[in-house]
């Protein structure tokens, strides 16, 4: 059992791994400034997605946010944000829904810009006979974002890789 600890770096190493972060790093560098423009349709929505902005880069890729002398801005215009019905009960009512989030993302690093724009998608089930209220929808509009925002980050990697 030993050995097979031992063995284990060896192969990560040989195949030539590296994780995805050491390829953000080419597009994104260490200190990121995250920019959120205000959407007017859904000013609250645009609140959360600053603060999960915000987390995303100092959790899920250990950069810092900063807001002088950066390595790259990153600003983010979200598009559209739309709610639709996937599906009925027996008595017509809407029982699953659908949340999209489609987000343009522009990345400005020495004066040289990338653009991205990604979406990602939510799908929630409610009661029936039951009312969608305000909660469930900013609920759904985060996890969308979310998910769009996963997706950003894995197109950043594939572009820093080649």
């Amino acid at each position: 059992m030993k050995k097979l600890f031992i063995f284990l770096p060896f192969l990560f190493l040989s195949c030539g791994y590296k994780p995805s972060v050491t390829y953000q790093e080419k597009i994104l560098g260490n200190n990121i400034k995250p920019v959120v423009k205000l959407d007017i349709k859904n000013p609250r929505e645009t609140i959360f997605l600053k603060d999960a902005v915000n987390d995303a880069v100092y959790t899920l890729l250990g950069k810092n946010v900063c807001y002088e002398n950066c390595d790259s801005i990153m600003i983010i215009n979200p598009s559209s944000s739309t709610l639709s019905v996937l599906d009925y009960d027996e008595n017509g009512y809407p029982v699953l829904y659908r949340s999209k989030v489609v987000l343009n993302v522009d990345i400005v690093k020495n004066s040289k810009h990338k653009k991205y724009t990604v979406s990602g998608t939510y799908d929630f089930r409610v009661h029936s006979q039951s009312v969608l209220n305000d909660e469930a929808k900013l609920n759904a509009y985060k996890n969308a974002s979310i998910n769009a925002l996963n997706k950003l980050f894995a197109m950043i990697a594939k572009d820093g890789a080649s």
